[in-house]
């Protein structure tokens, strides 16, 4: 009973570790993009409205840390963007509305300093599916609308 009670939780720790390293590579997509950095955010920013989604705020963390004398970074951007129907349709029960705190949706555009141009957005599909009812059916909705405005600026795999 020993051996038995010993090998669970040593495999138990072994899952737990394995789950701290690769949960971090599964909650977030990280794409190249196939433009430079002022085009990929022009054709981001045409696509949200084309697919019916508000920019609420772009933040511009390169000025920031420009003005706040941390010189030398690389362009970044984060668009917080918002589908007001899903926004709505979540925010309508007041159980759903401790998800505030991951809305807006978020995409980050950002240049390495080998120039390429990266999108960065929270894994909508995977977040979704930690959550049960509404919150779930809006949020993979939401990622599949995500997909669409970002397929146009991706490199081809």
């Amino acid at each position: 009973m020993k051996t038995f009670i010993s090998g669970f939780l040593v495999g138990a720790v072994v899952v737990a570790v394995a789950i701290w390293f690769i949960m971090p590579g599964l909650m977030l997509n990280v794409l190249p993009s196939k433009y430079d950095f002022p085009t990929t955010m022009e054709k981001i920013e045409d696509e949200i409205y084309n697919q019916g989604w508000d920019i609420q705020r772009v933040y511009d963390m390169q000025e920031c840390l420009n003005n706040n004398d941390f010189p030398g970074m690389t362009p970044i951007q984060i668009l917080s963007i918002c589908k007001p129907s899903h926004a709505n349709e979540i925010l309508q029960d007041d159980r759903n509305k401790k998800v505030t705190a991951i809305m807006p949706c978020r995409i980050g555009v950002y240049e390495d300093s080998n120039g390429q141009v990266w999108i960065s957005s929270m894994n909508m599909g995977l977040l979704g599916k930690m959550f049960g009812g509404v919150i779930k059916e809006v949020i993979s909705h939401s990622a599949v609308e995500e997909k669409k405005i970002l397929a146009p600026v991706l490199q081809e795999k």
